[in-house]
């Protein structure tokens, strides 16, 4: 599992699309692996919805790093590769919602993962390669809006409750509190 280490920029946290490219492009360079340097790929994505949002990232890496993605399709060639990209899971979690003090804003962990299966037909052999990959970080449970996408569904989330610190013993310090200095408050001036 990868951590966010610059999750926060100068206007607030990045967007939940900008974590997901990042977990798909983690995922595509460790085709390198297996596909030889420079080859021609055929890449088909098989996720019927928002597979435009994982095609676009997936042959921006694939460029990248060297291989031609759309090539001319002539299977008899050594380096030519037929990859079948599953999309198995992707998707945006929140998690872990506590204060870092009493009288401190809530944060929550955000997690982007992805599970994809590549079917990769070239070079005499077909082979099935299963990746996954997280990147996690931290926001402010109030900014969560802020990073998701309302069009993209898989960047949006629900929110998880707080623990039972957060609900019942934080509260319940806070009205005891206040209590003590009422009381401490008529005690005085009495």
């Amino acid at each position: 599992m990868f951590q966010a280490n610059a999750a926060q920029s100068q206007d607030g946290p990045i967007p939940n699309t900008e974590l997901l490219h990042k977990v798909i492009e983690n995922s595509i360079v460790q085709l390198e692996e297996v596909l030889p340097p420079n080859a021609d790929i055929s890449l088909d994505v098989k996720l019927p919805e928002y597979d435009w949002f994982v095609r676009h990232r997936s042959i921006e890496v694939l460029n990248s790093l060297g291989y031609s993605v759309g090539g001319n399709n002539e299977h008899d060639r050594n380096d030519y590769y037929i990859v079948e990209m599953g999309v198995e899971w992707i998707g945006i979690r929140y998690d872990d919602v506590r204060r870092r003090s009493l009288f401190r804003s809530r944060i929550m962990t955000r997690t982007a993962d992805a599970v994809f299966s590549f079917r990769i037909i070239g070079g005499g052999k077909d082979r099935v390669v299963r990746v996954s990959e997280s990147i996690s970080d931290e926001i402010a449970y109030s900014r969560h809006r802020e990073v998701e996408n309302p069009a993209l569904p898989f960047t949006q989330a629900p929110l998880p409750g707080g623990s039972l610190t957060e609900r019942f013993l934080g509260p319940a310090v806070i009205v005891a509190a206040t209590g003590v200095v009422v009381y401490l408050f008529f005690s005085v001036r009495s």
